[in-house]
């Protein structure tokens, strides 16, 4: 298995690129920190959710989970 941190980091790839690779575990931070040193510490890769324009590079967490288990399920053929 795998734990995959939601995160903007230099090693996070976008998640349309859906870098899966098997059973997967997501992490996702507080809106306003995002993930401490330590959970980050403990994820086997990153992805991030690319947001286009000038506002802030952050979603309610709620709606940033919902997108990569989007992208989850269509990689994992769920229908």
């Amino acid at each position: 298995a795998c734990l995959c941190g939601v995160e903007i980091v230099d090693e996070a790839k976008p998640i349309q690129e859906q870098p899966f690779v098997g059973s997967t575990a997501f992490l996702l931070g507080n809106e306003g920190e995002g993930l401490t040193e330590k959970e980050k510490n403990l994820c086997d890769q990153f992805v991030y959710i690319p947001q286009y324009g000038k506002g802030t590079a952050s979603l309610n967490v709620a709606v940033a989970a919902s997108i990569v288990l989007h992208h989850f399920a269509v990689w994992a053929g769920y229908q």
